[in-house]
């Protein structure tokens, strides 16, 4: 069996086969993208970034964490940002049974790095391209600017250089929390908007444990299954990552 994924190990791995800042910004990138999936957690934002590696699954708030861990680890400078967003980035992508209790704004993070001298704001990494493809046919049939998990029109390729938005518009946060080096005292704060009656939902996802996490994700690979039959591979894809 292969060794449990850690961010030392996937660094270590992704960097091997890149020689400038920018390739091994993409690779790490496309790594996070594509080989965790978009989903949830019984640990929601509490997930560490090893846990979220080994899981193979997160989101938003989950998934920058973790991309932030894996370029600082390679040693290139980046933070978490978190902005407040519409839940309606979410409607579609869970259940009704779940998605009843999400609060009508959201915490939302995404990642700042700097490569080659030049900071770039990117949520290219937040949606795998399968979910993407299929986020987009649903919303492009129902007549929807966003749902599923995804904004139309908007791609999750990086090319290393630019800013890429694919769930929030920045003409559209609610609220700019900036940068967040401690997360754990971010999610304490009352800037944390992922509660419902008070309760946080890290919370309130460890109570409902893997079998009350797990139709959401079920829900999700639903809706990524619809795009097996379109392309699944973006133009930057590594191959790298311990296969």
């Amino acid at each position: 069996m292969p060794d449990t994924p850690t961010v030392q190990k996937v660094v270590e791995q992704v960097v091997a086969r890149t020689t400038t800042e920018r390739e091994r910004a993409i690779a790490l990138h496309d790594y996070v993208r594509e080989r965790v999936k978009f989903g949830f957690s019984k640990y929601f934002d509490a997930a560490t970034p090893d846990y979220t590696l080994a899981s193979g699954v997160g989101y938003c708030n989950t998934k920058s964490s973790l991309l932030t861990a894996l370029f600082r680890e390679a040693g290139l400078k980046s933070f978490v940002h978190f902005v407040v967003i519409p839940k309606d980035i979410l409607q579609g992508a869970m259940p009704a049974s779940r998605h009843w209790m999400v609060p009508a704004e959201i915490s939302h993070a995404y990642v700042e790095v700097k490569v080659e001298g030049h900071w770039c704001s990117i949520e290219s990494h937040i949606v795998d391209t399968p979910l993407l493809q299929a986020a987009q046919a649903r919303l492009a049939a129902e007549g929807l600017a966003r749902g599923y998990a995804a904004r139309s029109g908007t791609t999750n390729i990086w090319d290393g250089r630019s800013d890429v938005f694919v769930q929030s518009d920045p003409g559209h946060w609610v609220e700019d929390h900036g940068r967040v080096e401690d997360l754990d005292e971010f999610y304490r704060s009352r800037r944390y908007r992922n509660q419902m009656l008070g309760v946080r939902f890290n919370t309130i996802f460890k109570l409902m444990g893997e079998a009350g996490v797990a139709p959401i994700n079920v829900h999700i690979d639903r809706i990524r299954e619809a795009s097996s039959s379109l392309s699944q591979a973006p133009a930057q894809i590594p191959s790298s990552g311990g296969e």
